[in-house]
């Protein structure tokens, strides 16, 4: 399921930056000729992993974006620090480390027409423009999906503060590498909290049928809309024209909504049909 063309144009911008970034601009013609057939995949999420592991094979890379997560990692670790004298401060509030977690979805390769070059010391203070509060549960495991490496480390605090509130939590990650998305690898071993792997690269949304959801991303939450099977709760920001014109929100604006309520506001936004 498409959202928009224009998310088939992002597919191609994507895939071609990436490859060009990473110093194999010569293997463009073969990259383009399979991006013709991703294009004709129903799946918009099945089109942009499957399309990433292409590029893997071209560059003889399995993670080609490693330097780069490592980079962000520090960057992470650096936020993590005030975010967590300020959760302290708030006494460890759910609804405080959600905002956070939400307005630090903000970095990204590739995203047409997104581009940042702000202060994330500042942005991850930003308030949700659409914040969706619901109660989450306590007899039932919060799987919580992260999305890029780097805002991870603030993604950790969420689920600290969820633990301290009583929820059941595990993380969930995906086994192999895609995109700046982080894998068990790029956790680290101090992380306390269960982590859970799941198949390749795909979404782990595609892979939990119980519990409950907390995910971060617009990529985890496209592929919520295709293939979620539980409650869910998405955090990100609307990086790109699709999103933030069918939600109705400034570009970039952090969002918190549920899985149940963007379901519902993309149909009524677009001519597609949702599962």
């Amino acid at each position: 399921m498409w959202i928009d063309d224009y998310c088939k144009l992002c597919l191609i911008y994507s895939r071609t930056k990436d490859l060009v970034e990473l110093g194999c601009s010569s293997k463009l013609p073969s990259l383009l000729r399979y991006l013709a057939e991703a294009l004709a995949m129903n799946s918009r999420s099945l089109a942009f992993t499957e399309s990433f592991n292409y590029l893997k094979e071209l560059v003889e890379s399995e993670d080609p974006y490693v330097a780069r997560k490592n980079e962000l990692r520090k960057v992470g670790v650096e936020l993590a620090g005030s975010a967590r004298r300020y959760l302290e401060s708030a006494n460890w509030s759910v609804k405080e480390a959600l905002r956070i977690s939400a307005a630090a979805n903000i970095i990204d390769t590739s995203v047409l027409g997104y581009q940042f070059n702000g202060d994330l010391s500042r942005v991850m203070w930003d308030k949700p423009i659409v914040e969706e509060l619901i109660n989450l549960p306590k007899d039932e495991v919060i799987y919580l999906i992260p999305d890029n490496a780097g805002e991870v480390e603030l993604d950790k605090l969420l689920a600290e503060a969820l633990v301290r509130n009583g929820h059941n939590v595990a993380i969930v990650v995906r086994e192999s590498s895609y995109e700046i998305d982080v894998t068990a690898q790029d956790l680290g071993n101090e992380v306390s909290i269960p982590v859970i792997r799941t198949p390749g690269n795909r979404s782990p949304v595609m892979f939990i049928d119980s519990g409950f959801i907390i995910a971060k991303g617009i990529a985890n939450a496209e592929a919520y809309l295709e293939f979620g099977m539980v409650n869910s709760l998405h955090l990100f920001r609307a990086k790109c024209d699709v999103i933030s014109r069918y939600i109705g929100v400034p570009k970039n604006s952090a969002i918190i909504i549920s899985g149940e309520s963007l379901r519902k506001l993309l149909s009524r936004s677009s001519s597609i049909t949702l599962n």
